[in-house]
């Protein structure tokens, strides 16, 4: 008997529980200690977590908070970021990237993005800079590797020193070529700020985050203003707030961190078989329009957060693969310039041409670690089917 696309099991766009499965006697066991040892906020896991992740990583300070929204305020607010100041980023990311500029009282100073890449564009970068501009906030969307060389020559030809944090939440393991070296996502800038949603590469079990930086000032900074200011017991220096990360999610991150470069490269594999059964099914030639993830060059690695596709008629092919069992996501369907909560800084549709047109085509297939064989397969397969019609 056949079995159609119906009668399978969907293929889903995440997998948190088949994570937990892959590793559910470690995890127990070390959510298990930790409730037995009573030390849930900061304590030894968060310090171990924190030590282990730097020396994955290969930078000497890491400080665990609460989120990876948080970990982006705590970074600009160690920067002393200021109503009157502004923020350079790209008006292609999630919201919390520009949101945490707007909760400091500055301003966001949007930049259209490569239409090739997804990465904020270089040359737009130049032209943003101004004497009000406090940081650079880039981000390493998708899990590909940012241009870090070209941003950093922008802000040197700007004749000013100015701060650049990595907006790393989906880039964990990520590497990027600067200057000639490989290093991993998030330790070029002043800052790298990660995040360890369930459903990114690294999950927690609930909400987490990091911060990391070369800068040993700025990271005592940071560990005051993640627990609410304190420099000594109830004494409070600065104006911080709570953004600790949780002991139990650091026990159960040690767990995984281990397993990052495998999940990784299991995604690397399945993102490799999209471009080879794209290429092979004929698709690319017969549809105009369809666009498959860059691949990265000069010996840097994306770590595939996202397969990300460009597509016509996004929409329709997004419910024909929804309907046949394919889960996909659409990451992201309003540029930040002109979401809502933006409206009073006055953007108008038709300044960032080429966000607004990806924000119409994207369309993310499912890429995890924990698809299935034959699971690339069957998405290739529905899209031809789509096409075909």
């Amino acid at each position: 008997m056949n079995t159609t696309n119906e009668d399978r099991p969907p293929v889903p766009i995440i997998a948190p529980r088949a994570t937990f499965e892959e590793l559910k006697e470690d995890t127990e066991r070390a959510v298990l200690n930790l409730l037995a040892s009573g030390d849930y906020i900061l304590g030894r896991e968060v310090g171990a977590f924190e030590k282990e992740i730097s020396e994955y990583l290969r930078v000497p300070q890491a400080v665990g908070v609460s989120s990876g929204t948080e970990a982006l305020l705590l970074a600009l607010q160690a920067l002393d970021v200021a109503p009157g100041d502004e923020v350079v980023t790209t008006c292609f990311t999630f919201i919390a990237t520009a949101t945490v500029v707007v909760r400091l009282g500055a301003r966001p100073i949007f930049v259209d993005i490569d239409p090739e890449t997804y990465q904020m564009d270089p040359a737009g970068l130049s032209r943003a800079i101004t004497p009000r501009t406090r940081a650079i906030l880039c981000v390493h969307l998708y899990g590909y590797p940012s241009p870090l060389d070209a941003y950093q020559q922008a802000i040197g030809s700007s004749g000013r020193q100015i701060p650049l944090i990595e907006d790393a939440a989906q880039a964990i393991g990520t590497v990027c070529n600067v200057g000639g070296k490989l290093v991993k996502a998030g330790v070029t800038g002043l800052w790298g700020c990660f995040s360890f949603y369930p459903t990114k590469n690294l999950p927690a079990c609930g909400e987490a985050g990091l911060m990391v930086t070369h800068d040993l000032q700025q990271a005592e900074r940071a560990r005051q203003l993640r627990n609410q200011g304190m420099d000594a017991p109830y004494r409070h220096k600065l104006l911080g707030g709570n953004a600790r990360l949780d002991g139990i999610q650091a026990a159960i991150l040690r767990v995984r961190l281990p397993h990052i470069e495998e999940w990784n490269n299991r995604r690397r594999r399945n993102a490799a078989l999209y471009h080879k059964l794209f290429e092979e099914s004929g698709l690319l030639a017969r549809v105009e329009g369809l666009r498959l993830p860059p691949q990265p060059h000069g010996g840097e690695v994306s770590n595939y957060h996202q397969f990300t596709i460009r597509v016509p008629e996004r929409d329709a092919l997004k419910n024909f693969l929804g309907e046949r069992g394919v889960q996909t996501g659409v990451y992201y369907p309003i540029p930040v310039s002109v979401q809502p909560v933006f409206a009073g800084l006055g953007h108008k549709p038709g300044e960032f041409p080429n966000a607004e047109a990806a924000s119409k085509e994207v369309l993310s297939l499912p890429v995890h670690q924990n698809l299935k064989p034959g699971d690339v397969e069957r998405v290739v397969s529905v899209i031809a089917e789509f096409y075909a019609r």
